[in-house]
């Protein structure tokens, strides 16, 4: 089962806009962040978490196939 990633936005009085993506390593963070800043117009900084610097999980899928006596 897939972990849970949750995009968190805030925005301050002066309309300044943050985001903060949890539940994610490595650089697949930017990945989803980087239409919705594309759309929001100039990025001014980036700060990556030591969560980017991180291996990123890598989902897996195990089948076993049981021989049915042959």
């Amino acid at each position: 089962m897939a972990k849970k990633q949750e995009l968190e936005i805030t925005i301050s009085d002066t309309g300044e806009i943050t985001l903060n993506v949890l539940g994610m390593k490595g650089k697949k963070c930017m990945e989803l962040t980087k239409e919705l800043e594309e759309s929001l117009g100039i990025v001014r900084a980036v700060e990556h978490k030591v969560e980017y610097y991180e291996e990123e999980e890598k989902e897996t899928e195990s089948v076993e196939i049981k021989d049915g006596g042959n």
